[in-house]
């Protein structure tokens, strides 16, 4: 991992979105590295209400947010930001970055952090090509993995590549940065399925969110929503 970037005067904020289905300490570790990376105030986690390319979580919002508030609690830097899921609608990344840099101004940095996987699908998204206008990406990479751009998206990193992380803590979005880094081998989809066949989940999530599953018997069906 790389060593932690010079503080600047710009205020960073980060955000990091999922369907959080359940929260898991894969995805809490990817927070915290970043949070320590730009000694973040905070971080916002983004729950959305129903993925764009995927069926709605059969697991309400309620449950969702209330694991997510149980496994941030620790964490002061972590918080919840439900807008999405009070959209009626599926969530764009796009409108959630608009919204965000009226609500923070034209100086603070955003930092959106994206999955390597997601990053490759980028160019599906919705005015995809507009979000480095309103904030900066950081994808979360594995170590040895060497993914294959297609030209459009090549085209795209190219050109908002950033040549060191502490550029995007000195402007407010416009930058490309890759990461890498070790992360956990843990899905939502796997915990599902495990809950599923009556085999443990723990040490795979926070101890909290996992008594809230047992107690409120979520995943007793596997659903294929990661």
């Amino acid at each position: 991992m790389s060593n932690q970037v010079n503080q600047s005067t710009l205020k960073v904020v980060a955000i990091m979105g999922g369907t959080y289905n359940p929260v898991h300490n894969g995805h809490l570790r990817v927070a915290v590295e970043v949070a320590d990376l730009f000694s973040l105030d905070e971080l916002k986690l983004v729950p959305c209400l129903q993925p764009v390319h995927k069926s709605r979580p059969t697991v309400s919002t309620l449950h969702r947010l209330n694991m997510l508030d149980l496994a941030i609690e620790s964490d002061a830097r972590l918080t919840i930001d439900n807008r999405e899921v009070l959209r009626s609608k599926p969530s764009y990344t796009i409108d959630t970055l608009k919204e965000l840099r009226v609500e923070l101004g034209a100086d603070a940095s955003i930092v959106m952090i994206v999955g390597m996987d997601s990053f490759l699908s980028l160019n599906y998204w919705k005015d995809w090509h507009l979000l480095t206008s309103y904030a900066h990406i950081f994808v979360v990479s594995r170590p040895g993995w060497n993914p294959t751009f297609s030209d459009e998206l090549n085209n795209y990193y190219e050109k908002y590549r950033a040549s060191s992380i502490a550029e995007l803590q000195c402007a407010p979005s416009g930058s490309i940065w890759f990461e890498t880094l070790a992360p956990l081998d843990i899905s939502s989809s796997m915990i599902r399925a495990l809950v599923a066949s009556n085999r443990s989940i723990a040490y795979l999530l926070p101890n909290s969110v996992r008594k809230y599953i047992d107690t409120n018997k979520l995943y007793l069906q596997e659903n294929t929503n990661t």
